[in-house]
């Protein structure tokens, strides 16, 4: 066990993976270890080599099928592979075992896809211990369920938090989709002062102002905005230079940027508010021994 630990530190510390793979390997030709073997299917996923990596997490889950590690690795895999069926039956399996948020968000990934919004908010919500944004999909959730009176009182709780889980946009953003304009123009303000002023969001911002019918507000939004896309537009030249950009990348660059102008200009005219509905899977560190997020958890598998 001592060339695992070993290993483990190795890739903790110094990214030695192709040492790594040697020691665990060599433990493997001594003796049959679920540390190691999941060890390995660990470290193939994190280089994306997921046809070893699926070898080594079935051969954890055969030797330990009461463990919820093996499931949630292997249900992690089959999500990379977008396979959400066998992904959604091996991390059902995981969270009986045990109740992660990293498992928790990832189901309630799948549960959103299916349109089963309002076990997918729950989930979220089950996440949030870990997962930043776990309260803001679940609040997004429950908008798509229209049970805005979940929506309301998750809100709330995200709002007494807010600087725990999320930024001031994306506040705003949450307020305007349950139709509360006035607390979306004063979340989107604040994040104006501090964000990038991207037309993804800034488009949203006026959307909002437009509402409330704060057409002064909006102007001076709208023009400081172009203002800012005319400076970029006129410092593209000088960027591609500092960045090599070749001619493909500075007109794709100029029309995302022109596009932004058109849409900010245009953005009274949208119906409702412009929202990110796409997902991400979470992932965690599996590496039993690892000096950075095992815990004691790979004694414990030892023990156990």
């Amino acid at each position: 066990m001592k060339r695992v630990k070993e290993a483990a530190r190795l890739l903790a510390k110094e990214g030695e993976s192709e040492q790594v793979k040697r020691l665990l390997l060599q433990t493997l030709s001594e003796e049959s270890s679920l540390v190691a073997i999941h060890n390995l299917a660990e470290l193939y996923k994190e280089y994306d080599e997921y046809d070893k990596a699926f070898i080594y997490a079935k051969q954890a889950v055969a030797m330990e099928p009461k463990s919820y590690y093996p499931y949630a690795l292997l249900g992690e895999l089959y999500l990379r592979k977008a396979d959400d069926y066998s992904a959604q039956q091996l991390l059902e399996k995981a969270y009986a075992l045990y109740e992660s948020p990293v498992v928790a968000h990832n189901l309630a990934c799948i549960y959103k896809k299916q349109q089963e919004f309002s076990k997918a908010a729950t989930y979220f919500i089950k996440s949030y211990e870990t997962e930043n944004y776990g309260l803001m999909n679940a609040v997004e959730c429950f908008v798509l369920a229209e049970d805005l009176h979940n929506a309301k009182k998750w809100l709330t709780v995200l709002e007494s938090e807010q600087e725990r889980f999320i930024g001031e946009v994306e506040m705003g953003e949450l307020y305007a989709r349950i139709g509360h304009f006035k607390e979306a123009a004063e979340w989107y303000a604040k994040g104006y002062m501090q964000y990038s002023h991207t037309g993804e969001w800034v488009v949203d911002y006026l959307w909002v102002l437009h509402q409330l019918g704060n057409e002064s507000q909006l102007n001076t939004v709208l023009n400081a905005f172009i203002v800012e896309i005319n400076r970029e537009l006129k410092e593209l030249p000088v960027d591609a230079v500092e960045f090599e950009w070749n001619a493909g990348e500075i007109e794709e660059k100029e029309l995302r940027l022109r596009a932004n102008m058109e849409r900010a200009r245009r953005a009274h005219r949208q119906l409702e508010i412009v929202s990110n509905n796409g997902i991400y899977m979470a992932s965690r560190c599996f590496t039993f021994f690892c000096p950075m997020h095992d815990q004691g958890l790979g004694e414990r598998e030892l023990d156990g």
